[in-house]
C-alpha cells in the first residue's frame, strides 16, 4: 500500500501545483488587460487634446 499513497500524494500534489500555476497565468493575464485598457484610455486622451 506504500506505492498507492505514494502515487496518491504525487497525484495530488501535481493537481495542486497544475491549479496553482492556473491562477497565476489568469491573474497575470488580468493584470496585462488592465495595463492595456489604461495605456488604451491614455492614448485616446492623449490624441483627441491634439
Amino acid at each position: 500500500m506504500e506505492g498507492m499513497t505514494y502515487l496518491a500524494v504525487a497525484y495530488f500534489g501535481m493537481l495542486v501545483a497544475i491549479a496553482l500555476w492556473t491562477y497565476t497565468v489568469v491573474q497575470r493575464s488580468r493584470r496585462l488587460n488592465q495595463r492595456l485598457e489604461s495605456l488604451e484610455v491614455a492614448m485616446s486622451d492623449r490624441f483627441e487634446n491634439d
